[in-house]
């Protein structure tokens, strides 16, 4: 690469790092960030790192790459808040750019791969995902980077390469699932068995090495598993749910319609939605030449998990990040041969699809107002401000299909993105903040029970309370067993339905009411009970 190529690399990391960074400890932590936020404090705590607790009892719902990060962040700086509890998906977000760069670089030239990791830099996933502190991030990038190494295997020439890409697939293979267990083994099995299937490539097997690949595999990840099972006596039950039940809906299930992830491929990969229905057909047009195995290799890791996504019944918006970067590379390439090659549509369809895109916008953004003035009057204003500029950035995108290289207005778009994501993160933190009132209600708590006294739940309370909190808040499940923790001095939390239940009960005598309007109606009210002297 020359001096413009690599300030023009170093233009996308930054657009990278600043979409990831903007605001990143702004908004409060939500239920499932303090799952990860508070077993890292108590990981800490007690210095077990094998066996996580959160809220003093056994978290071993998920494999624990992510609450060793954040607990290690912690040991460094001296705080887990919100902060060092988002950092990781931050990094990884700005690391998976800088992959797609480096893979697609080497697959199809600096243009296509300049373009691959803007669009993946400046989509809602790549946004959204950086700045919430779950597994979500850590465990697409590691999916992602398994995918990008085998193709660069399959493609090389060379066996030391091979051997390398190979090495790299198998770690980053281990790695996820110690992120976020056992997803990684359908999201990268099931492409890689039907794009090796159509395509009669099965004597590729044996040249990724799958008896040491598979032992470095097993070695990064068994041991934690192992040691875990054999403390709780091998009784696995909630692997079981976790797992198994999850996926067939008999444990916890989404309740989402079957096209569910139709609707979430388009939101997540905004701005870049017009060109979804393209890339999934492009592959197909032989105008491609070289491009065209690339594309259908792509086409099969998005399209097989899509449709493992769709078929499972444990559906979770956030399921579909890990193939939202290659949705970004098949855009990435539409993009640079609809601005700069011009090889394979010709300038009636690029037009046409300009005028689509515009108008498409154009009817989110009035849609867009008119849903918020009617139905979140409270959310108007950073609506429109959010969509006036994606009008903004539409309008620029579209201009470059009008004529070649406008490499400027080209940067100026993807600045312009960018900048919409960055109202909508700040507009998100600052206003919408579904979380707050538990924080504050957690935090006037914590300053009404006087240091060493012991606070219980009656029921239970979210991980955000305990979070806010500071300490372990132990249930308690019946009002006998509560009532003796209430004759012996210790103060009691309990929030919406269980305060009145104890109101009602006549025993308890509450010190402190709070009630507020967040979206999770089981935190509607909260009161602080405490036998008076």
């Amino acid at each position: 690469m020359g001096k413009k190529e690599y300030l023009v690399l170093v233009g996308i990391l930054a657009l990278g790092v600043v979409n990831a960074f903007w605001m990143l400890p702004a908004a409060t932590l939500e239920d499932h960030e303090c799952f990860v936020s508070v077993t890292a404090r108590e990981m800490l705590a007690s210095g077990n790192w094998v066996l996580p607790t959160m809220n003093g009892q056994p978290r071993i719902n998920k494999t624990p790459l992510c609450y060793w990060l954040v607990a290690g962040l912690g040991k460094i700086t001296g705080h887990i808040n919100e902060f060092t509890t988002r950092l990781p998906s931050a990094v990884f977000a700005v690391l998976s750019a800088a992959i797609i760069f480096y893979f697609v670089y080497q697959w199809l030239g600096f243009r296509i791969a300049a373009l691959s990791g803007a669009v993946w830099a400046t989509s809602l996933a790549y946004v959204r995902c950086s700045h919430i502190g779950r597994p979500d991030m850590p465990v697409a990038f590691f999916i992602t980077l398994c995918l990008l190494s085998f193709y660069s295997f399959v493609i090389s020439e060379s066996r030391g390469r091979q051997i390398f890409y190979a090495m790299v697939f198998w770690i980053s293979f281990g790695i996820g699932n110690l992120a976020k267990g056992p997803a990684p083994l359908p999201l990268v099995l099931l492409p890689l068995f039907f794009y090796i299937a159509f395509n009669r490539k099965w004597s590729v097997l044996p040249k990724m090495m799958p008896v040491l690949g598979i032992i470095i595999f097993l070695a990064i990840l068994l041991p934690w598993p192992l040691i875990v099972a054999y403390k709780v006596n091998w009784n696995l039950v909630i692997w079981k749910k976790e797992f198994l039940d999850r996926l067939v809906g008999e444990y916890a299930p989404g309740r989402y319609p079957f096209y569910y992830y139709f609707i979430m491929m388009f939101k997540y990969i905004t701005p870049w939605v017009v060109f979804l229905p393209v890339a999934m057909a492009a592959p197909f047009f032989k105008g491609w030449a070289e491009k065209r195995a690339v594309m259908k290799y792509l086409w099969f890791w998005f399209v097989v998990d899509f449709i493992f996504l769709t078929i499972d019944v444990g559906k979770r918006q956030h399921y579909i990040l890990p193939l939202m970067p290659a949705m970004a590379i098949l855009v990435g390439i539409l993009l640079e041969d609809m601005v700069f090659s011009r090889k394979v549509y010709p300038p009636v369809f690029i037009r046409r699809f300009a005028i689509v895109n515009v108008s498409l916008v154009t009817i989110a953004v009035v849609g867009g107002i008119g849903a918020a003035a009617i139905f979140w009057p409270a959310k108007l204003a950073g609506v429109t401000i959010l969509c006036l500029f994606a009008a903004g950035a539409t309008i620029l995108m579209s201009l470059l299909f009008y004529k070649r290289k406008l490499v400027a207005a080209l940067a100026v778009c993807f600045v312009s993105v960018s900048i919409s994501f960055m109202v909508y993160v700040w507009y998100d933190a600052t206003v919408v903040e579904d979380f707050r009132p538990v924080r504050d209600f957690a935090s006037q708590i914590a300053e009404k029970v006087p240091k060493g006294a012991k606070l219980v739940s009656y029921g239970g309370v979210s991980s955000t309370f305990v979070y806010y909190y500071g300490t372990v808040v132990q249930p308690i499940p019946d009002s006998e067993s509560l009532y003796q923790c209430y004759k012996q001095g210790d103060w009691i939390v309990a929030t919406s339905a269980d305060v009145v239940g104890l109101l009602e009960d006549g025993h308890f005598g509450m010190v402190y009411y709070k009630a507020y309007q967040p979206k999770l109606r089981k935190h509607a009210v909260g009161g602080l009970f405490h036998k008076s002297e």
